[in-house]
């Protein structure tokens, strides 16, 4: 086991999204390319939520307060979002995500939290961010199972976003395993009594979502 006095107390939205969605080993995704940047997407303005930048409301984004953040990320995000006030959450979540998973892969690896390398593939090599302890990112989703099914962690806003997120995606089951039903229940209820703005950016995430899911079959 690794010293765990060496772990972030807590990690930021998407850097924990980012470790639920990718396998503790290999570093790579459980999710399809357009979830991953969506989910993430949405991890970013719920990042920007927290801080108190920014609201949503009724699928708009509104800037709350313009001041200097200390993540360069999402202090261009939050520029962007002033100069073009025009853009729904919608737009912006589809915007985001073609550059979510570079965004956020960066920041790990400044923090140190992953490495990146290469790993051959049939035809191909590809570029991979491997986590640089197991034990520290399988705890990302252990601790989501505790929150939700077993209760023995209390939970705060980060948490309930983080939850709706992993569901609106499409990973909730393959998280939380045996535990699907109880968790469930427990999130939609958190749920009902969560900020206007997390709910809207997961229902939106949820639907296009939904929405590259019907294009592909389509």
């Amino acid at each position: 086991m690794s010293d765990t006095r060496a772990w972030p107390k807590r990690l930021r939205l998407a850097d924990d999204f980012w470790f639920v969605a990718h396998d503790d080993a290999s570093g790579r995704s459980r999710l399809g390319t357009m979830a991953l940047g969506l989910g993430l997407a949405g991890a970013l303005i719920g990042e920007l939520v927290l801080s108190g930048s920014v609201a949503v409301s009724s699928g708009r984004v509104l800037v709350l307060n313009a001041r200097p953040l200390r993540d360069p990320d999402c202090q261009a995000i939050v520029q962007h979002m002033l100069a073009e006030p025009q853009h729904d959450v919608r737009t912006w979540l589809s915007y985001l995500s073609h550059s979510a998973e570079d965004t956020v892969a960066v920041r790990l690896l400044r923090a140190g939290l992953v490495t990146r390398e290469s790993q051959r593939r049939v035809f191909t090599t590809a570029m991979v961010h491997r986590p640089v302890d197991m034990s520290f990112a399988f705890w990302r989703s252990a601790r989501l199972k505790q929150v939700l099914a077993a209760g023995r962690v209390q939970s705060d806003r980060q948490d309930v976003v983080l939850a709706g997120l992993v569901f609106s995606t499409g990973l909730f089951r393959a998280v939380l395993l045996e535990d699907f039903t109880t968790a469930d229940a427990v999130l939609r209820r958190r749920l009902m009594s969560a900020d206007r703005s997390f709910r809207e950016i997961i229902a939106q995430v949820a639907t296009l979502v939904g929405d590259a899911v019907l294009a592909i079959r389509g």
